[in-house]
């Protein structure tokens, strides 16, 4: 699948005499579900950006301004190729040391209760993959169960991810925290997405969406993965500021050929 991307971000102004630098996770890198065929961010300050590969193998770019504008404004525009894996990553070159992965952070707490029963699962005979789905499936169900309205707390895939990798790493398997984006139906806006991935020593990296209750398909493009939400944030700024509005997504499905205007 072919798809494009166009991602509009606007942010507050800073002090006018304050220098501003932001660091970007917003380049994809190719894997065995996807080539980048296309992919720019647009942004004052973009052309002199340090890019480099982080901690964690992601491409990021250290963008500095050193004086402040009206508005802080980022476009992130490409086109991806994707391809069915059924949700398997594999191993690349630029990869960090898979143990790095098996980190607990205080967004990836382990919840002893999902980890006690995925241990019963691992007994009962099932396997790092047959678990690893057990929990995805587990999470995503777990969402519909709430019946006290007054207590009801929004579940969104952030914390489905987050929950997803902790209770991995506390079955002692490498877990990371992934962002990207999906291609949406008409009815549903185009947004920003968490999942997570886990590591299987025949498969590599595996993907989970836990708040789909599916492995990655073909209309996810996957930006950047790490320990957690916070170090895996697409933008990060300083001074930090707020956004000015909603960002601006838009997934499309593009015909061959097509270039980025």
């Amino acid at each position: 699948m072919r798809l494009s991307v166009r991602h509009e971000m606007k942010f507050a102004a800073a002090d006018a005499a304050q220098n501003r630098v932001q660091h970007l996770l917003l380049t994809p890198r190719d894997t065995a579900g996807q080539t980048v065929h296309e992919w720019s961010i647009a942004m004052t300050g973009i052309e002199s950006a340090a890019r480099f590969a982080d901690a964690f193998g992601n491409t990021a770019c250290l963008v500095s301004q050193p004086r402040g504008e009206d508005q802080l404004s980022i476009t992130v525009s490409g086109i991806v190729e994707t391809t069915d894996t059924s949700g398997v990553v594999g191993l690349s070159d630029s990869d960090p040391a898979i143990a790095l992965f098996s980190r607990f952070t205080p967004q990836t707490k382990a919840n002893g209760n999902l980890v006690n029963r995925l241990r019963a699962q691992q007994k009962a005979g099932a396997n790092r993959i047959e678990m690893l789905a057990w929990l995805m499936n587990v999470l995503h169900e777990a969402r519909d169960g709430e019946e006290d309205e007054d207590e009801a707390v929004e579940i969104v895939a952030e914390d489905h991810a987050h929950v997803f990798v902790g209770a991995a790493r506390g079955m002692g398997i490498p877990a990371r925290f992934v962002t990207g984006y999906v291609l949406t139906t008409d009815s549903e806006p185009a947004r920003l997405h968490a999942w997570a991935e886990a590591f299987d020593e025949e498969l590599g990296w595996v993907g989970f969406d836990p708040s789909a209750n599916l492995c990655p398909t073909p209309a996810y493009i996957r930006l950047a993965a790490a320990l957690d939400a916070d170090s895996a944030r697409p933008v990060r700024l300083a001074p930090d500021l707020p956004r000015t509005g909603a960002d601006t997504i838009a997934v499309r499905q593009a015909e061959a050929g097509n270039q980025q205007q």
